[in-house]
């Protein structure tokens, strides 16, 4: 697993054989047993994930409809950065929607090897960037796109997302209903 973690750090930026070990020793593994939670709304968040293999769902609940707003797949990292720089309990809930194998370390651990490791930085400013990019086009999609053109473009940009995940959280995450959904799909259909 800490040989997929190094590569996927090499995505962002070129780390000395040095910068890579200490990075890979701040993690610990662990695994998360399919519709188990990584943390739930309400818990304290002070992790850093890497997600190696699996698929975890975010979602937050509103008046007890739970609301998708991203689907993990390995490789990738994440935590909910608003919790642990608030210091406050997160809002968000994280599920494993297959059994997933993940690493975690302590972000102040990071934080620390940040500041011994200048070019560390780098790698996460790329990070959140390219989260930073998503987030932002996600939100203008919902602004300016019809549900089906968020359809399309899921299907297009995120094919394993359509292919899968359950329809119900799909449907959550382009914000609409089921039946929606379906009538999208059969519209699409018919029209190939």
């Amino acid at each position: 697993m800490t040989d997929n973690l190094r590569f996927f750090l090499s995505r962002f930026a070129n780390l000395s054989e040095q910068e890579l070990e200490a990075f890979t020793a701040i993690f610990t593994p662990i695994s998360v047993k399919k519709l188990d939670h990584l943390f739930l709304e309400n818990d304290m968040v002070s992790n850093i994930y890497y997600i190696n293999d699996g698929i975890m769902r975010g979602y937050f609940n509103k008046q007890s409809t739970d609301i998708t707003t991203n689907f993990y797949f390995g490789p990738t990292m994440m935590t909910d950065l608003v919790a642990v720089r608030s210091n406050k309990p997160t809002q968000m809930n994280v599920q494993a929607l297959k059994h997933t194998n993940c690493m975690v370390a302590k972000f102040s651990d990071l934080d620390d090897l940040i500041d011994a490791y200048p070019t560390m930085a780098s790698v996460f400013f790329k990070f959140l960037e390219h989260l930073y990019l998503f987030g932002v086009i996600r939100q203008h999609s919902f602004i300016f796109d019809t549900p089906q053109e968020r359809y399309m473009k899921l299907f297009c940009e995120r094919p394993k997302v359509v292919s899968e995940i359950p329809q119900r959280y799909i449907s959550s995450y382009l914000g609409i209903k089921p039946e929606t959904l379906s009538r999208i799909k059969n519209r699409i259909f018919k029209e190939l």
